[in-house]
């Protein structure tokens, strides 16, 4: 539901067929906040709008308890800006724009790998904060963008509570290697 410009939502913890697709994705992209039902993609589109309307930056900010979908909200979110950015473009420039977003798109299980960790309540469990800048240029496609993390769980790297483990990025090293070099 809409609060304002602020969009609550519940992690249904399942695939809901449908919400997410190509076709939610064009569905928002023609209206506005508000004319359709509540949805990350409204606030996203909102986002882009406002950034053409107004000349100004725009930010998400995304928070909520573990487990809340705040990583995935991310993806979704990086995936409709994406979509947008892909029909901004020219043919010409669209190959070379595709690899920025894709490199942005892509980086999410490198950093899932080395910040995210199991907990009791979360298997997937984000242990940082992350600022992710995307760079638009005028035509509305993605140039750029860089992700700064920051507030890293390092006390995790040696100690976890009771029922938690380490970071996911120690357990796929030690996976890779023989069981006689364990």
């Amino acid at each position: 539901t809409y609060i304002g410009s602020i969009v609550a939502s519940v992690n249904p913890y399942k695939s809901i067929p449908g919400l997410y697709d190509r076709a939610a994705v064009e569905r928002y992209s023609k209206h506005h906040m508000g004319e359709i039902a509540p949805h990350i993609f409204a606030v996203a589109n909102e986002c882009y709008r406002c950034l053409w309307k107004r000349h100004d930056n725009q930010c998400i900010l995304i928070s909520g308890e573990s487990g809340a979908g705040k990583t995935e909200s991310t993806k979704l979110i990086l995936k409709f800006l994406s979509a947008m950015s892909q029909h901004s473009l020219e043919l010409s420039s669209k190959e070379k724009t595709s690899c920025v977003e894709q490199a942005i798109l892509e980086s999410s299980p490198i950093m899932e790998a080395f910040g995210n960790a199991k907990t009791v309540y979360n298997n997937n469990s984000s242990r940082f904060g992350k600022f992710i800048q995307l760079n638009i240029c005028q035509k509305g496609n993605i140039q750029g963008g860089r992700i700064m993390d920051y507030l890293l769980e390092k006390n995790r790297v040696v100690r976890q509570n009771p029922g938690e483990r380490n970071y996911h990025i120690f357990y796929a090293l030690l996976a890779g290697i023989e069981e006689r070099e364990k």
